[in-house]
């Protein structure tokens, strides 16, 4: 889309005029007074001449605009009805920026609630010009994204969505992987996709729980949870060269510093206390330090011990 602000305001008020119904067809001098009006000077018929043509052409240059000439009307008008250049109105790098996000969130074009995203983006791509080839690798050459693998857990997204548009309840079957077990839940908690057994849904509208907070309890969360008891205020100490890392990283979206040196960091986190949460802490291995609270410590201690006692 061209960079000059007034022939994009041009644009727009020939945009306006094409689609004015009180005063179709209207001729190339018409076109130029109007712009000149607004923009208190004087405008030329081969300025808005070249305004149309570069209105015609794809995006992200042009309009893809359907501007034709009536000899018989002697002006000028859109051939699709209800064509408008304000439907989506870009600047260059955001046409790149749109490229880019179709291509990544394309490795989900197999995903079952995802089927028609891959149709959607070449409509897109056909109706707005923005040539983009999905085969193309040559972002990639300098840009690696991390792609998450595909599980058949993605196959419940379709069933979950449409209860939740329909305000339907959902009996859940699901394997807790560290409590060895699968059971119905009827408390708050997050789900991992692929641990799902089974959804029945039942086709009967209930009332939200006045007693949960969803916006609390995410704040507070820790990966795949329960929502037992209350968050708990966590102090951790970590030293060089992870302590960089926890800056530009943290540990959780409530992470404050509390101390820094050159030698170490001391955070505090706000969350429930849970498996996900003791994983991150044991991924750092001796550069991590829990201070408080002591019944963690005590946990994280144990699960040390029990570590170190397999290499006995």
């Amino acid at each position: 889309m061209p960079k000059n602000k007034s022939a994009v305001t041009r644009h727009r008020i020939i945009d306006n005029c094409l689609t004015n119904k009180r005063r179709p067809y209207p001729t190339l001098e018409d076109l130029a007074r109007k712009c000149g009006e607004k923009l208190d000077t004087e405008i030329s018929t081969s300025t808005i001449e070249k305004d149309i043509s570069i209105m015609k052409r794809n995006a992200p240059v042009g309009y893809d605009a359907p501007i034709i000439y009536s000899k018989e009307r002697k002006g000028y008008a859109y051939a699709e009805e209800g064509f408008s250049i304000a439907e989506l109105q870009l600047e260059s790098e955001e046409w790149d920026s749109l490229r880019y996000a179709a291509k990544v969130l394309y490795q989900y074009a197999d995903v079952p609630i995802f089927k028609d995203f891959k149709q959607a983006i070449e409509k897109i791509d056909a109706r707005f010009g923005l040539q983009l080839d999905i085969n193309d690798t040559s972002l990639e050459r300098f840009i690696q994204f991390e792609t998450g693998s595909a599980t058949t857990g993605y196959d419940w997204l379709g069933v979950i969505y449409s209860a939740m548009r329909s305000s339907w309840q959902l009996n859940i079957s699901y394997e807790n992987i560290y409590k060895s077990e699968i059971k119905e839940y009827k408390d708050y908690l997050t789900f991992a996709l692929d641990r799902i057994q089974s959804i029945d849904t039942i086709k009967q509208k209930k009332r939200n729980r006045s007693d949960f907070d969803p916006e609390l309890f995410l704040k507070h969360s820790v990966g795949i949870m329960e929502s037992e008891g209350k968050p708990s205020k966590v102090s951790i100490m970590v030293k060089n060269p992870y302590h960089k890392l926890i800056k530009l990283e943290p540990l959780h979206s409530t992470q404050k510093i509390i101390n820094e040196t050159n030698k170490d960091i001391r955070v505090e986190i706000t969350v429930y206390i849970n498996h996900e949460l003791h994983q991150r802490i044991l991924s750092m291995g001796n550069y991590c330090k829990v201070l408080q609270p002591a019944s963690l410590r005590k946990q994280i201690q144990q699960t040390l011990k029990e570590t170190i006692s397999q290499y006995d």
